[in-house]
């Protein structure tokens, strides 16, 4: 019964000594007939944080978590050697690589550590990692983007190597931004009779055509200023577009030393969805008005005509009455 026990522990120590020797000398061909051992390993990550929430320009550098799932194949002829040969990598350093093989061109994208360290194990293991995308100004706005990152998993002795791509989509967000000023200067001088008029230059430094809506929120009592309402500004960056701002100040009969300050506000807008708006912008103007105004002098003249009229015909009702 010893002698029997002794054996049977030989042959299966022999046995395990033949397929780890096997496995050496066979070609890898002939090998896979007997064993097949590979890794596999999956990216996975809440796409609603980028999805959902559109990316800004120029803004911050949004992260996302992801989720890298690492695990053991492994078959063959027959089932026990496999099953051997895998027990012999228990335990052994997996270095799982990531890398950024592809990306929108209006995007900067980096992996806050590249390389993740696992070990083969029995049951599949979960690795946490952080990928950070920021987006560029020049980003067009809603427009499709995406971030491609490769995962490759090195050869572990019998185990084969493992590749495979991800792909993240995501969109980037309008961004009202746009830069204006007064072609010339911002202050004029003028007669209580003219009319200032200013130029405003308006430029699209976002990322969509853009809708500028204006406003005067600002006028000194018996001044009036108009201003263009509105102007489109198309999606290229730097596209602009001129607003006029017209300022008349008050007309009444007299001297007039008269100065006013005028303010524009600006609010920049997506041109097909006025609800992706920005912040208001204003411009100031300054005009003043020097010198002597005629209009009016008509509520005075005509009083007067009509009194040196009355008393020209009574002057010659008497001078005639006294010559008769």
């Amino acid at each position: 019964m010893k002698n029997n026990f002794r054996t049977l522990k030989a042959s299966i120590i022999m046995g395990i000594l033949l397929v780890s020797v096997s496995a050496v000398i066979v070609p890898t061909s002939s090998a896979g007939l007997l064993a097949n051992l590979s890794s596999y390993a999956n990216i996975s990550f809440d796409s609603k944080n980028f999805s959902d929430i559109p990316v800004v320009p120029r803004g911050e550098l949004r992260p996302l978590p992801i989720v890298i799932s690492y695990g053991t194949n492994y078959a063959g002829l027959f089932q026990f050697i496999p099953s051997i040969l895998f027990s012999l990598h228990k335990g052994r350093q997996v270095n799982i690589k990531l890398d950024l093989v592809d990306k929108s061109p209006w995007c900067t994208a980096t992996i806050t550590q590249s390389t993740i360290t696992t070990s083969v194990q029995d049951n599949e293991v979960k690795l946490n990692g952080n990928l950070n995308i920021k987006v560029d100004l020049d980003a067009p706005a809603f427009g499709s983007g995406y971030v491609t990152v490769k995962i490759t998993v090195p050869k572990i002795g019998m185990i084969a190597k493992f590749e495979n791509e991800f792909t993240l989509e995501f969109l980037p967000a309008y961004l009202p931004l746009i830069k204006q000023q007064t072609v010339g200067s911002n202050t004029k001088r003028i007669g209580p009779m003219d009319t200032a008029v200013f130029p405003i230059e308006i430029e699209n430094l976002g990322n969509a055509r853009t809708k500028v809506k204006l406003e005067v929120v600002n006028v000194p009592d018996g001044w009036v200023a108009i201003v263009t309402d509105m102007v489109i500004l198309d999606e290229v960056k730097g596209s602009s577009g001129t607003a006029y701002l017209t300022v008349k100040p008050p007309k009444s009969f007299g001297y007039h030393d008269d100065n006013a300050g005028i303010v524009i506000e600006m609010t920049p807008e997506r041109a097909e969805n006025s609800n992706d708006k920005g912040s208001p912008e204003r411009i100031s103007v300054l005009v003043e008005s020097r010198g002597f105004s005629v209009i009016g002098i008509e509520a005075i003249a005509i009083p007067l005509i009509l009194i040196i009229v009355i008393i020209s015909l009574i002057y010659y009702f008497l001078i005639r009455k006294r010559k008769i």
